[in-house]
């Protein structure tokens, strides 16, 4: 896993276990599960999980029925399953694999009673703390030009007078950037609302991966 979106833990766990259970909507059983597959430590040593959660939800079902000239539509309630990918590091953070996929910090707050909140990244903060970054897309409002708010996609950004004045004192919304990590070179996109995904190396595991978010990420969000 190398993308998802991040969830801040605001209280202290140590283990994550798997679990099954329902909840009650209407007449309705409801069930959910945390499914725990795999226990591991990082490269600095902290433990790390990986696994999967899901639960089922109402929906509506729209069916279309055709006869003597007539469209009939008729809405019948169901349930559907909804899954994603989950890994993190106890006490500290968690990552769901996409934004339809947050209720698993629902699930894991029920597991460990932490409080776990979708995180909010401070891009600036980031960018700043990245000594040879260089930008390829920037997602920017607030501005104090009469450019109000805009994406900007090419290489290295802020080394163009043009686009590097635009950009001054700007909020980041969004964020792509070639930047080193250690000894390799990343190629990475973040935005404000939490999501996180490295493109290259194609190595990175997800180990390397929340090594790099504890490390480089966590720092800024709130």
């Amino acid at each position: 896993m190398k993308a998802g979106v991040l969830g801040i833990v605001h209280d202290d766990f140590e283990v994550v276990d798997s679990f099954s259970d329902t909840v009650e909507s209407g007449d309705r059983e409801l069930e959910r599960v945390l499914d725990v597959r795999r226990v591991f430590s990082l490269p600095s040593g902290e433990v790390a999980f990986e696994g999967r959660a899901a639960v089922e939800r109402e929906v509506d079902r729209t069916t279309a029925e055709l006869g003597f000239g007539e469209v009939r539509i008729e809405e019948t309630p169901g349930t559907e399953v909804r899954t994603t990918e989950l890994v993190g590091v106890p006490g500290e953070f968690v990552v769901a694999g996409s934004g339809e996929g947050t209720f698993a910090f629902d699930l894991v707050s029920h597991d460990t009673k932490a409080d776990i909140e979708r995180a909010t990244l401070d891009l600036s903060a980031f960018l700043d703390g990245q000594t040879d970054a260089e930008p390829w897309r920037a997602g920017f409002y607030d501005t104090d030009g009469n450019c109000e708010n805009g994406v900007l996609h090419g290489t290295d950004l802020l080394a163009d007078d043009r686009t590097a004045g635009l950009l001054d004192g700007a909020e980041f919304n969004q964020l792509g950037l070639d930047c080193s990590y250690g000894d390799r070179s990343l190629k990475m996109t973040a935005a404000e609302s939490g999501y996180v995904e490295v493109y290259r190396p194609s190595e990175f595991d997800t180990a390397d991966f929340l090594q790099y978010l504890l490390d480089e990420v966590v720092p800024h969000a709130e």
